[in-house]
């Protein structure tokens, strides 16, 4: 662990109410969701954020909205996150999940962080020299809770100028912050085909079409792709992660399926390549004379704005200390879909410490995943500290 050591007094009021933030995450860690499921998370939440004297606002089909300040000036939008995984946890924590999901990326400390920062903004509502807008999102492990909100009007009344979010990092001590200017994280497009053949018996395959050649086919023409027609100094990499079909040795399938993921940092490679990859499907399964159908879901890259990250790390630094703020080399492999939002508003995304506990210093999405709750006071204090200041000039 390496804390911080900064006597800011946001963080010192953070450190006040820490008992009662953590209290927060147990609940939210106890009892996840997922998706655009979320009944008892978005009940506990509202509930939090009306003990307070605010007054939530549902946005799209299960995400929240609160808005502190004078409605005048300038408007910094806030981001937690509230969905878990499907994944079962394997802890030994006293507050482990009670059902088969868990919080394995962190986000009931992403709730967690936008809770405390509502509380101690509504305490500081006369200082606030424009308007906080915090957001209680759904469905981010499946690329769709932003995109929802935003279309269902985040972004306007009152319209938001820029935007902050905070993710936890097991792989950072707790008291340590960083993010990445530009290109932040990458895109992610997923491919979901299904074949048609025509199904026989094995004894008699020339009445058959084997849509499990076709898959075969498919699967090898693509992952030929990215070698072939894209520069190796580029990040592009495609994964085709679930394929097969049938039921028995004897019986030549009626259909087979697909499933493949492509990531990719530059947005040139990666309208190239959802382009050509349609195009490969297309002429291999009509080659072979089969029939498809192909399902897509898209999430563009992660863009951090480097005028927005400059105005606002200085206030990070108030509270974390001016060694314990990094610029990252590297954007992130993975996606996140507040790109959503960043490809709108100007944004400022940012990696917490959360290193785990002793010798449980597991990666995100692993079920045995560990984060230090020590991180918790530290994020409140940043987003408010950073809201305050960033707004005020």
């Amino acid at each position: 662990m390496n804390q911080t050591t900064t006597t800011n007094p946001v963080l010192t009021r953070a450190e006040e109410i820490k008992e009662e933030l953590i209290a927060h995450r147990r609940y939210l860690h106890q009892n996840p969701e997922l998706g655009f499921d979320l009944p008892k998370t978005v009940a506990y939440v509202e509930g939090a954020l009306k003990n307070m004297g605010l007054e939530p606002q549902k946005v799209g089909k299960a995400g929240l909205v609160v808005t502190i300040g004078n409605g005048k000036g300038k408007t910094l939008l806030l981001r937690g996150d509230m969905d878990a995984l499907p994944i079962k946890e394997n802890t030994d924590l006293s507050f482990k999940s009670t059902n088969e999901y868990m919080h394995a990326c962190g986000h009931d400390i992403h709730t967690t962080f936008m809770l405390g920062a509502a509380k101690l903004l509504k305490g500081k509502e006369k200082e606030i020299n424009g308007t906080v807008k915090i957001m209680f999102q759904p469905a981010e492990e499946i690329g769709a809770g932003a995109k929802d909100m935003v279309a269902n009007g985040l972004l306007e009344n009152p319209k938001v100028d820029a935007a902050l979010a905070l993710h936890v990092d097991p792989g950072l001590d707790v008291g340590k912050f960083g993010y990445k200017p530009g290109i932040a994280a990458s895109s992610l497009d997923g491919f979901f085909l299904e074949v048609q053949g025509k199904g026989g018996h094995s004894s008699e395959p020339q009445k058959a079409i084997d849509p499990l050649m076709i898959i075969n086919a498919v699967y090898t023409q693509l992952n030929s792709l990215v070698g072939k027609e894209i520069d190796p100094r580029e990040m592009a990499v495609l994964v085709i992660g679930k394929m097969g079909g049938g039921t028995a040795a004897n019986i030549i399938p009626d259909t087979a399926h697909l499933d493949a993921t492509l990531r990719t940092f530059n947005p040139e490679v990666r309208e190239h390549l959802f382009k050509r990859i349609p195009e490969i499907i297309e002429a291999t399964v009509k080659m072979m004379r089969g029939k498809y159908t192909l399902e897509t879901l898209s999430t563009p890259s992660l863009f951090n704005n480097k005028e927005l990250c400059e105005q606002i790390a200085p206030f990070v630094k108030e509270v974390v200390g001016e060694d314990h703020l990094e610029v990252n080399e590297d954007p992130l492999s993975g996606t996140e879909d507040f790109s959503y939002i960043s490809n709108l508003v100007p944004t400022m995304f940012m990696w917490a410490g959360a290193n785990g506990i002793g010798d449980r210093n597991y990666p995100l999405h692993n079920p045995n995943v560990v984060l230090d709750e020590g991180v918790i006071p530290l994020g409140v204090a940043v987003v408010v500290n950073s809201a305050i200041n960033w707004l005020k000039k």
